[in-house]
């Protein structure tokens, strides 16, 4: 029996919606969703569907970008051998209204008894995906912090702050985002996958014992290379993973971001970034109502040592 309190992330509630959208979704591409369970639900929801081998993701966003996300990932599997997560290619996207999508991808089961993906997992996963020049779609230019403008432009989620926050939030986010606009990019811009953090890895069993996939392509654009980086370390402080973790990243990938002097621009945006998951979900649970005051509190401080909850 486990120690550790229940995750509220893996925990999840259903909502009659959700389960609505995946049903339709499941219809529109011949897909069975019997056993359909909810595995995560944070900023979109993720359902495995046992009886297809695959996950179904319901996510905020528009039909032509979750195409894209798929056609992409493909290819940078098969051309470049990027690890990423595979989409199911005989089920292209589904939209459920006018601001959601349900997509469809392989699913990789996760062994209980095995550790998460480390930092060395991750940058050996970027410096391949970085090293693709190249590629035959055509990207939207990165913005900094527009997943936590959409959350704070839908007024049920925007709700879950009193004013006042939401109106110093709104500021910070004008501020941070000029600043992190204004930076030049040593590593240069390219394909970034936009939320490259450890917790979106995923191992991957059936190609080696240590083999892993990312996924989460929502965010993935043309962009600063550094963008991809800054999670690591802002993990290594925050999360309280330490010092040798965003040290191992470095090693691999080869390059130290900390000594780049537009760290503190990027290190205070992926804080504000931070906010976007437990904001949407404040509402639901008492458990994110708390994550989320922590860390804006955190953010409004400046206080750039503090370690936050994990959720």
């Amino acid at each position: 029996m486990s120690n550790h309190p229940p995750d509220p992330v893996k925990q999840a509630r259903e909502t009659p919606e959700l389960r609505a959208a995946l049903e339709d979704a499941c219809a529109a591409r011949g897909l069975s969703p019997a056993g359909a369970r909810l595995i995560h639900r944070y900023s979109n929801a993720v359902y495995h569907l046992p009886a297809e081998q695959a996950v179904a993701r319901i996510t905020s966003g528009s039909l032509p970008h979750a195409r894209l996300a798929c056609d992409l990932t493909a290819w940078l599997i098969q051309h470049h051998g990027v690890a990423a997560t595979a989409p199911l290619v005989h089920a292209s996207p589904v939209p459920v209204d006018d601001v959601t999508v349900v997509s469809f991808w392989t699913y990789y089961p996760q062994p209980e008894a095995k550790h998460p993906p480390t930092s060395v997992h991750l940058a050996h996963v970027l410096r391949r995906l970085h090293n693709v020049e190249a590629v035959p779609f055509e990207l939207e230019s990165w913005q900094p912090l527009t997943s936590l403008s959409a959350a704070l432009a839908d007024p049920t989620v925007a709700g879950n702050l009193p004013g006042q926050d939401r109106h110093w939030l709104r500021n910070r986010i004008e501020e941070v985002r000029a600043e992190v606009l204004a930076l030049d990019s040593p590593l240069g811009h390219g394909l970034i996958h936009g939320d490259a953090w450890a917790g979106n890895l995923l191992w991957h069993t059936a190609a080696g014992p240590d083999e892993v996939v990312i996924g989460d392509w929502d965010w993935m654009s043309y962009g600063p290379r550094e963008v991809d980086l800054i999670p690591t370390w802002h993990a290594a402080i925050r999360y309280g993973r330490g010092y040798e973790w965003a040290r191992s990243f470095t090693r691999v990938y080869g390059y130290e971001l900390v000594h780049w002097d537009g760290f503190p621009v990027l290190f205070a945006m992926r804080d504000l970034v931070q906010l976007t998951g437990p904001l949407r979900r404040a509402g639901d649970r008492p458990e994110f109502a708390a994550v989320l005051r922590e860390r804006l509190e955190g953010v409004r401080s400046l206080d750039f040592r503090a370690v936050w909850l994990g959720l």
